[in-house]
């Protein structure tokens, strides 16, 4: 029996994580662990599919030298350069190979050329006594002799550290860093107008955290928000204030990652996103300058191999694990035995479930228990819609009556109207769809939506739900109504604002790439007059509402995928 195991280690963990396990790996490996499944012993063996690390953590895994060192790119033998940023200053930089304008950077690394550097460092090492690397590479790691792992294509490039953490904040301090008011690049003296825009902006629920003050918070910013910022953000909040060029150059990297963050990836979406990260990466020094083109930026150069190997970005970034960081976090208590008190906390969690129905029936023991471990609920399903059962309203329904323009809608798709009533909310399986109307909700969009329209072959719109209604229409024949006429069967319909796309706003003007920023469509505001009825089968999906306010034109975004919102 096989199973695959990813995992994902950050510098400070790793020799924590590797020291125990090493035993247990080895086993799990090369010898497989007995295991005992319905009833039946069987061996079971992994193969280790990837491994997903910050910058540190991956040079300690594969044996290599740290990233800031000549050839300490992990995936190709570019070696790097020092560039000088002060009198006194200087940095390690990893230009673009313009000898190589394929793949923007030197030759790449294999596994067996690997093991070949390895076998040389240590034969070097011996016979120096100290410390020797080639070409990067300082000896053996424990995780190249893995069966079917591959040490260097079974290394992910996590986005979450390199790409947002790294590359878009370093792009953020450029721009607003009073350091840099002199360069051209620099939008310092107009930080309060996008912090304006940025603050008007409403996300839906499924993003967590709400936009904060980026002025005040800027060093305290999380890889989520800038997620959020690069995808959604950024282009509203900076068009027409970031220099054009800079903005032309910064939408490269936009479209990439979205690209690169899909739920499935194209061989066209590999081609045109590895175009898109050669033309940003390219022009970093002549926008910028040389100290610039960091280990993050040239990591964005290899991103499109990765995918290509391991899948789209979410499928492999840090995210998830940082996430059981908090986890872990809240399993123990000070500083001593920490070890012990995980386990101890981990134990009591497997044995509670057992211990759950010895609990006296309506005992004050049982009440207490289903205090602590009652999640709060989604929502009160009402209602669940018939024939679909993936849709149900949640709330309550009321009585309503079409106003003229809301009737002669409604009416020119279904016939006369006998009797509406009226809620808000619906949830189409986990997702929970507000609508305008819905009060209780104010800081949030939740009723921004793409829809089908009512006939069959127009193109998809976008829109906001107004409300929700059910409705009964007039018996056709009174005299002879019975359980199958239509009028006893409800219709479930969205009043929908519909937003019309702009296009007479072209956002981007690359020839060169095509770059088009697609998943963000500016959209003109209109009047409430310019509504729509559609049935809520016709919802495809939630969308992202980005209106800044005033004059500025708003836009709808897509979500890349749905795996991976907050």
């Amino acid at each position: 029996m096989f199973a695959g195991l990813w995992f994902g280690v950050s510098k400070p963990h790793f020799q924590t994580f590797m020291q125990p396990f090493a035993n247990s790996l080895n086993d799990l490996f090369f010898k497989g662990i007995d295991v005992k499944l319905n009833g039946k012993n069987m061996l079971l063996r992994c193969i280790l599919l990837l491994g997903t690390f910050d910058a540190p953590a991956k040079c300690l895994f594969q044996e290599f030298c740290q990233f800031n060192a000549f050839y300490g790119c992990p995936y190709c033998l570019s070696p790097g350069k020092t560039v000088q940023t002060s009198s006194k200053g200087h940095t390690h930089a990893y230009p673009f190979d313009e000898a190589n304008l394929r793949t923007g950077h030197g030759e790449p690394r294999t596994h067996e050329q690997t093991l070949k550097f390895a076998a040389e460092a240590t034969k070097e090492s011996a016979q120096k006594g100290i410390p020797s690397s080639v070409k990067g590479v300082k000896g053996y790691s424990w995780f190249m002799f893995i069966p079917k792992f591959d040490i260097i294509r079974g290394i992910a490039i996590d986005y979450m550290h390199s790409t947002l953490l790294g590359v878009v904040k370093m792009l953020l301090t450029l721009w607003s860093d009073k350091t840099y008011k002199a360069e051209p690049w620099s939008v310092c003296k107009r930080m309060k107008e996008i912090e304006e825009r940025y603050l008007k902006i409403s996300p839906p629920s499924c993003i967590t955290r709400l936009p904060r003050s980026l002025i005040a918070n800027f060093g305290h910013l999380k890889a989520s928000e800038l997620r959020t910022f690069l995808l959604f953000y950024s282009v509203p909040c900076l068009y027409g204030i970031l220099p054009e060029e800079y903005f032309q150059h910064y939408l490269h990297l936009v479209e990439a990652i979205y690209l690169l963050l899909q739920d499935s990836i194209s061989p066209n979406d590999i081609v045109k996103a590895s175009a898109l990260i050669k033309h940003f990466c390219i022009r970093i020094k002549e926008l910028y300058a040389a100290r610039y083109e960091t280990f993050n930026v040239h990591c964005l150069l290899h991103m499109t191999e990765r995918v290509r190997d391991l899948g789209p970005l979410w499928t492999h970034s840090c995210f998830c694990f940082e996430d059981f960081n908090g986890e872990l976090r809240s399993l123990f208590h000070g500083t001593q035995s920490v070890e012990e008190q995980i386990v101890t906390a981990v134990s009591v969690q497997q044995r509670i479930p057992e211990l759950v129905p010895l609990l006296e029936s309506g005992s004050m023991a049982q009440e207490l228990y289903e205090h602590l471990s009652r999640k709060r609920p989604l929502a009160s399903k009402k209602e669940k819609l018939p024939g679909n059962s993936n849709c149900s309203i949640v709330g309550n329904l009321q009585n309503y009556v079409f106003t003229a323009v809301e009737r002669a809608v409604v009416e020119s798709l279904i016939g006369p109207v006998q009797e509406v009533y009226q809620f808000f909310r619906l949830l189409i399986g986990e997702q929970l769809i507000h609508s305008k109307l819905y009060k209780s909700m104010t800081r949030r969009n939740n009723f921004t939506i793409e829809f089908k329209g009512n006939s069959g072959d127009s193109p998809p719109s976008f829109g906001q739900i107004l409300f929700y209604s059910k409705i009964y229409l007039h018996c056709p024949n009174p005299s002879f109504c019975a359980n199958s006429c239509k009028c006893r069967k409800p219709l479930f319909y969205a009043l929908v604002k519909v937003l019309k796309p702009n296009k007479t706003l072209a956002i981007a003007n690359d020839p060169y790439t095509g770059t088009a920023v697609s998943h963000l469509v500016p959209v003109i505001r209109s009047d409430n007059n310019c509504i729509t009825a559609i049935p809520v089968d016709n919802i495809i999906r939630l969308c992202f509402f980005v209106d800044c306010g005033n004059d500025n034109t708003p836009f709808v975004g897509m979500f890349p995928n749905q795996y991976e919102k907050d």
